[in-house]
């Protein structure tokens, strides 16, 4: 009965006007086999395949809808229901990205005294966790993302927690800077940029990237050994190497646990694990710790701005305050991106439909778009057509994942000049 259910939405939702000659004949339905037998069924021969099954001719369809650029919606639920023309889709609610990770931590969290420790300590210090965890809300999602994409453990994203309490402006009496709390120098041999007005250890997806791909070289170094790596990352990569040579010439232990190390990074990895641990079990500690609810979905976007232009400026534009939008760019230490160059910006997800309706900021970026808001019947195939543009550069600018769009939904489209 299933599969039949399955082919008759599959139908509905086609497109096609109907079916002819349909004559089951010869049903047979049986509860001890739960067999269906259908036979004579003849299709409409008129009744193409169905152009929703191909990239972006998905017709727009429901009720009109205040949707806007960016918010998801529940494909599940679109799949499981009868789907027509007074269908509405309820607004999707991305769960929370915390809970998300936790499910997907693989580092072994061994029950040893320094663990129990820092587990100890963030339990006694909620308001720790409330602070620090509200500081992540913007960031956390962009590093979750690009961990994923790396397929490197998700632990990895709780070290600007470690690091630096996700304070974008923290800054250390030994010269690291920003979320990931990165050196000039080690900065620099990772693809950091330094120019007047501009610290690349502060820009938060440039030093990301750094930091992840310090931690992969790292991470290859020490033939694949996580905790190793981490260590190295803290205190450096000659540092944990000699720990290691040393335990050797002793014939005992190279684990971690094991390592002569400086008692900043002893306690740095256990901090990690601890932390990684109580996410992991957040359900036990809902009475105790307030973590910030951070959905799963992208809290910020990226505008390029290819022109020298205050960050005062591009914060009218988006209908935000200056003080929020250097919080998401402080890398840009003078207040202003640099001219003769791509000057990747974030913006705050909700307001990037207000910085493209505003037309002043086509004076400055790179690539410019409209809003335009689904109508019944649409779809994006149609609108690529239209505005002389592709579906794929489309779906990239709403970063849609699909085709599916619904009547009141409102996307960019990009501005060919």
């Amino acid at each position: 009965m299933q599969w039949l259910l399955i082919l008759l939405f599959t139908l509905i939702i086609s497109g096609c006007q109907g079916l002819q000659n349909v004559e089951p004949t010869n049903s047979v339905l049986t509860e001890s086999d739960h067999l269906i037998t259908i036979t004579s069924v003849e299709f409409n021969q008129n009744c193409p395949i169905s152009h929703q099954q191909q990239e972006g001719f998905f017709i727009a369809t429901g009720k009109q809808s205040s949707q806007s650029i960016y918010e998801p919606f529940n494909i599940k639920y679109l799949n499981s229901q009868t789907f027509n023309s007074t269908t509405t889709i309820p607004p999707h609610s991305a769960p929370d990205l915390w809970n998300v990770m936790g499910e997907s931590f693989s580092l072994p969290v061994p029950n040893n005294k320094r663990i129990r420790y820092y587990r100890n300590w963030f339990v006694d210090n909620p308001l720790h966790i409330k602070t620090v965890s509200k500081r992540a809300e913007p960031f956390l999602y962009l590093m979750y993302e690009e961990v994923q994409k790396r397929g490197l453990p998700t632990e990895i994203v709780l070290l600007p927690f470690i690091e630096s309490s996700f304070d974008q402006f923290a800054h250390s009496n030994k010269g690291a800077s920003g979320l990931w709390q990165i050196t000039a120098p080690t900065g620099k041999s990772f693809g950091l940029e330094y120019w007047q007005g501009y610290d690349g250890r502060r820009d938060v997806i440039a030093s990301t990237h750094a930091a992840l791909d310090l931690l992969e070289y790292l991470h290859d170094k020490f033939d694949g050994n996580w905790l190793h790596a981490i260590a190295a990352y803290n205190t450096g990569e000659a540092r944990v190497r000699n720990a290691i040579k040393s335990n050797k010439k002793k014939g005992i232990s190279t684990d971690f646990w094991y390592l002569e190390l400086p008692k900043e990074t002893r306690l740095y990895v256990p901090k990690l694990l601890a932390m990684a641990d109580i996410v992991k079990h957040k359900q036990e500690y809902q009475y105790q710790l307030d973590f910030a609810m951070i959905p799963a979905s992208p809290a910020v976007t990226k505008v390029i701005v290819n022109n020298r232009v205050r960050l005062k400026q591009i914060a009218k534009h988006a209908d935000i305050s200056s003080k929020q939008l250097y919080a998401l760019n402080p890398g840009y230490t003078a207040g202003y991106t640099l001219k003769n160059r791509d000057n990747i910006v974030l913006l705050p997800k909700n307001n990037i439909e207000a910085f493209y309706n505003n037309i002043d900021s086509r004076l400055y970026v790179r690539h410019k778009y409209f809003i335009h808001k689904i109508r019944i019947g649409e779809s994006l195939s149609e609108l690529a057509h239209n505005n002389n543009t592709t579906v794929s550069m489309i779906k990239q600018a709403n970063e849609m994942s699909d085709s599916y769009i619904i009547a009141g939904q409102r996307l960019l489209i990009p501005l060919i000049d």
